[in-house]
């Protein structure tokens, strides 16, 4: 037997690692086909056992949360996460999980519809998901799973949102139960409340008054503000510079000292109640959409109290904001990790996942990550590691317990690894892979290939993410109209073709640009479509290259080039679009670079 197809890879170790044989039987039936036959008994009789024997899974995702805010590199954040912390001693980590695009709408609808970024149905935020597109949650239902949609799933982004009861469009997308609400500031949009959250907090008392409203919801319109579209426009923060790329949130949510009624706080109530309600004898997935750490970083009093006065590093690349401006945004986005991880482990004590011999399986990670100040700028939209690089901890039955993996995953992966679970039926068109196989040392003939991009308004750019070898991890980012202002290092080239590159296993910060490498050129022939092209010829021309800058930012130039470059975009998107097979290409030219550089 050689275990080098995915689904024989997935099979074996599930079976090597679970003594009771907790083997889906969608990977037993793929796996049969390779089995010896003398084997092929065994696994049938398995089949035939184990459909009610599966596990609930809790896959629980903070929105906006960067990866090296996971309480696994105190050097860079020293966070009080005793929850997250003893996840990954008990489970895995994956040190180099990436998102399929870093924009909250555009991330969820590649989730939703198990797709890459220019095969998924949205392209922006503000949309709704077109229903007409299949979901991993439509195919959970049809394993047999009793799926719980709670928190803020932007899968029903448009003005009309998630509706009052939450119900808009929860059947179509495969929910079972809900509770739904938009962005943080979003819900307290409108006269009326829109959605669950904003009908429940109408009802609720203010907490600090100092608008001098009455209720809850109208006390926090004036602290968050009350458009829908515009983040930090209430009276709890001030733009942090003339840029408004980021905002000071010194005003407290108005919730005062009542804290279950803080947005984190009520929607992991809200989990645990539906927990409970769960029909007995069928598994059930929650996937729990977390509205924080995402801005603006409005916490509160309680929660102000617990980081006041202690230290975090200041951003990385960042003349626009003082230093003790960037330190006490910090703490608050530290705030908010940290009310969460308390959050998460009442939530683990409800559903039982860390009791012995628990039948269920934990996957924590995010839609995308937060700059934080790094590179000029907060928010996402970047093809920086702090946007497109997140967390990821596997954690349950059949997960190796303290293993770090290295090698780049996709959040996709990890909607993949929960469909095999569940031995849900998968599409061929879909793009999950899974991290099963990286519950072993040898993944087989392959190493993955990781995919990012967003092309939203005035970002346009393409990235590919690969291990070459035990030292270089490779991640190359094509911005067919110049890359977006803000790092220093690689200052925009607007209006022409940009190519850059960075060996992600050992610069975290994206400081020295390797794109002339030749390592780097061939990883930047797997991008996908007309990008590689776009890209590489356009160095090839002559078209403006950046190498590894040295001395003071010429940060203000960088902006100015962006700016410029705008006038070019449109022309040159239409002509960008990936046409059929890109991806699929893509891949066979990584396999091959694989096998070269093994």
């Amino acid at each position: 037997l050689k275990p080098s197809g995915p689904s024989v890879v997935r099979a074996s170790h599930l079976i090597a690692q679970s003594g009771h044989l907790r083997l889906p039987p969608s990977l037993a039936r793929a796996a049969m086909g390779r089995l010896p036959k003398a084997s092929v008994a065994l696994v049938i009789f398995y089949v035939s056992a184990a459909d009610d024997a599966r596990p609930n899974v809790l896959l629980i995702f903070p929105d906006q949360w960067r990866w090296d805010w996971d309480g696994a590199h105190p050097e860079k954040a020293a966070l009080r996460v005793p929850v997250l912390q003893s996840l990954a001693a008990a489970g895995t980590r994956f040190s180099q999980a990436y998102t399929p695009a870093p924009l909250c709408v555009p991330a969820r609808s590649c989730l939703a519809s198990m797709l890459h970024y220019d095969r998924s149905p949205k392209i922006d935020n503000g949309q709704d998901y077109p229903l007409e597109y299949p979901t991993w949650y439509r195919a959970m239902q049809r394993a047999g799973y009793h799926t719980i949609v709670v928190g803020k799933d932007d899968l029903t982004q448009s003005k009309r949102g998630t509706g009052r009861t939450g119900a808009r469009h929860a059947v179509q997308l495969g929910f079972d139960a809900f509770y739904r609400h938009q962005d943080k500031y979003a819900t307290y949009a409108g006269r009326a409340p829109i959605d669950e959250f904003a009908a429940d907090m109408a009802e609720a008392p203010c907490g600090l008054n100092q608008s001098g409203g009455g209720d809850l919801r109208t006390c926090n319109r004036w602290c968050y503000g009350a458009v829908a579209t515009r983040i930090g426009i209430g009276q709890c923060c001030k733009a942090l510079n003339k840029h408004r790329l980021g905002w000071n949130c010194e005003v407290h949510d108005q919730v005062g000292d009542d804290q279950d009624r803080y947005i984190d706080d009520y929607v992991a109530k809200r989990a645990e109640s539906l927990i409970a309600q769960a029909p007995p004898g069928k598994p059930w997935l929650l996937h729990l959409s977390f509205p924080g750490p995402h801005p603006p970083f409005i916490i509160t009093t309680s929660m102000n109290k617990s980081i006041a006065g202690r230290p975090f590093p200041v951003s990385h690349d960042n003349t626009f904001v003082s230093a003790a401006e960037q330190e006490q945004v910090r703490r608050q986005y530290a705030a908010e990790i940290e009310n969460l991880d308390r959050l998460i482990g009442r939530l683990l004590n409800a559903s039982g996942a860390m009791n012995d011999g628990s039948n269920t399986v934990v996957v924590v990670m995010s839609d995308h990550g937060e700059q934080l100040g790094d590179n000029h700028n907060f928010g996402k939209r970047l093809p920086w590691q702090p946007s497109i690089h997140v967390p990821l901890i596997a954690y349950g039955p059949g997960v190796p317990k303290g293993r770090l993996v290295s090698t780049p995953v996709s959040t996709l992966d990890a909607v993949g690894f929960i469909l095999d679970l569940a031995g849900a039926q998968r599409n061929a068109t879909w793009h999950t892979g899974s991290l099963a196989p990286h519950f072993q040392d040898d993944l087989g003939e392959e190493t993955p290939l990781v995919h990012s991009g967003l092309t939203v308004r005035d970002v346009d750019f393409r990235i590919v993410v690969k291990q070459v070898n035990s030292t270089h991890t490779i991640k190359v980012v094509c911005c067919p109209t110049g890359c977006p202002a803000g790092n220093s290092r690689v200052p925009s080239q607007a209006p022409h073709p940009q190519l850059a590159a960075f060996n992600v296993a050992r610069d975290e910060i994206d400081s020295e640009d390797i794109a002339q490498t030749a390592i780097a050129q061939e990883v930047a022939r797997l991008l996908p479509g007309n990008y590689a092209t776009a890209c590489l010829s356009g160095a090839s021309a002559g078209a403006p290259h950046v190498a590894t800058v040295t001395g003071t930012p010429h940060v203000a130039a960088s902006f100015a080039a962006a700016a410029a470059g705008l006038l070019a975009i449109s022309t040159i998107r239409a002509w960008l679009r990936p046409g059929a097979g890109s991806y699929e290409e893509g891949e066979e030219r990584g396999r091959l670079l694989g096998e070269g550089a093994a």
